[in-house]
């Protein structure tokens, strides 16, 4: 019941997942209404179900909500790993072969094969199954909770800088794999291009890559960046490999427009930033001006970390290059 719900209930103790989680005991409260006998939705639709899914890298967790007569009965949790067939269809297919099939289905988006997935619910049910996305009212309310209480759980095993990160720069998921860009010179003959790689927010050592310019001469950091990171994602989207949550770049505007040219020739729309030094300034896409991070958040010193590792692989091997020439 909606009041075995409240009761496993528990309030992060972080200060941004805390008026996260008041939110959400504000809907629940809201919502509780249904168990002093007040309508949450018409009769008809009173036996539903609610899937909310939220995805990793590589796996997915599940929430549902079960509503019997106008009643939250009961909530669970799954997870599952995004490989082979698995899909949402799939595990909602799965799911009813051990759970009582209610008269309408409302997932937070849409499945692939829904049709042919209430058809067979329907025979298996013997009654007329519908599938729909919760998009207004009260179900509407309910995936959009569900899918809070999903992020809750997957910031409560993030790092918090990262959360903090996707929160500011208002990223669509955690930052967990984040690649830095940088050049470095030494006159006009030595430019060299690095990239470093960290995944939940430490260093990936193996992921690092360096990159000598092969299509500029001269002094121009701005068509140095356009390269080195068309070369990087071009490479990445050939071998279908994984792309990261954020690209980081260590300059300014210029530096930012260069990289972003880039990516829209590669096609991918993987959100990316820069970070200028001389006043830790972060640049992002259609914002006229920049913003500044509070230097003890653990965001801000996530990307100086990873921007100052980038610029240090770049001087070492820019160095290496000169001493063996």
């Amino acid at each position: 019941m909606l009041k075995n719900y409240k009761n496993k209930w528990k309030i992060p103790s972080d200060s941004q997942q805390f008026e996260r989680a008041i939110e959400i005991r504000d809907t629940l409260q809201r919502l509780g209404s249904i168990d002093s006998g007040k309508k949450m939705e018409d009769a008809k639709k009173s036996d539903e179900e609610y899937f909310g899914i939220r995805y990793g890298k590589q796996d997915a967790i599940v929430m549902t909500f079960r509503q019997t007569h106008g009643v939250i009965r009961d909530s669970e949790k799954f997870s599952f790993d995004l490989i082979g067939d698995n899909n949402f269809t799939n595990f909602l297919y799965q799911y009813y072969t051990t759970h009582q099939i209610p008269k309408t289905i409302v997932t937070s988006e849409e499945i692939e094969e829904k049709q042919s997935l209430a058809d067979a619910l329907t025979d298996r049910a013997g009654f007329s199954v519908k599938i729909i996305v919760g998009v207004k009212g009260k179900r509407k309310e309910m995936i959009e909770l569900i899918l809070r209480n999903l992020d809750l759980i997957q910031d409560k095993n993030a790092e918090p800088g990262l959360v903090e990160l996707r929160d500011i720069l208002k990223l669509p998921s955690i930052p967990r794999i984040i690649e830095c860009f940088d050049i470095s010179n030494h006159g006009d003959e030595y430019a060299v291009g690095s990239m470093a790689r960290f995944v939940d927010g430490k260093p990936d050592k193996s992921g690092y890559r360096k990159f000598k310019i092969k299509t500029i001469s001269g002094r121009d950091d701005f068509a140095m960046i356009n390269e080195i990171v068309g070369r990087r994602y071009w490479r990445l989207r050939k071998e279908k490999s994984e792309f990261p949550d954020l690209i980081v770049i260590d300059g300014g505007k210029g530096q930012l427009t260069a990289a972003l040219s880039a990516l829209k020739d590669v096609g991918i729309e993987t959100p990316c930033v820069s970070l200028a030094k001389e006043n830790e300034e972060v640049f992002i896409p259609k914002r006229t001006k920049s913003i500044r991070i509070a230097k003890n958040k653990d965001s801000i010193k996530i990307l100086q970390h990873i921007r100052d590792e980038t610029h240090r692989f770049g001087v070492a091997y820019n160095r290496s290059l000169r001493k063996f020439d």
